[in-house]
């Protein structure tokens, strides 16, 4: 079985994170958040059935700032330290996936080795 990281930078709109929370919770996938300190989102504790879901340390986040990159690595670090990954997603807080785990899990299971990131020149 092929599992994915779930990377989430989360600021604002607690209610459709949690709601992004309940779609990705599948046995197949680990949970990473990491909450902007700045934001006025305190203390969460969202619940999981089936997935891992881990809290990684608040950072003050600035748009288009170093502190944007800071995050992602801290949630990229958290994840590779705590498991074995065949693909990592990373999402804003914001995001909703458009298919359900099953759908996402068959696309991404023949394309195991495959980077899905492009440079645009």
């Amino acid at each position: 079985m092929n599992r994915h990281a779930y990377l989430i930078i989360a600021n604002r709109n607690i209610d459709q994170l949690q709601m992004l929370t309940e779609l990705l919770d599948d046995s197949r996938n680990d949970i990473y958040i990491l909450i902007d300190a700045k934001s006025s989102i305190s203390k969460i504790s969202f619940k999981t059935k089936y997935s891992k879901l881990t809290y990684v340390s608040s950072i003050k986040i600035y748009w288009g700032d170093y502190s944007q990159i800071q995050a992602e690595l801290n949630l990229l670090r958290a994840a590779t330290e705590n498991g074995d990954y065949a693909f990592y997603h990373l999402l804003s807080g914001l995001d909703l996936p458009l298919a359900n785990q099953d759908v996402i899990h068959d696309f991404f299971d023949d394309k195991i080795g495959y980077n899905f990131l492009r440079i645009a020149l």
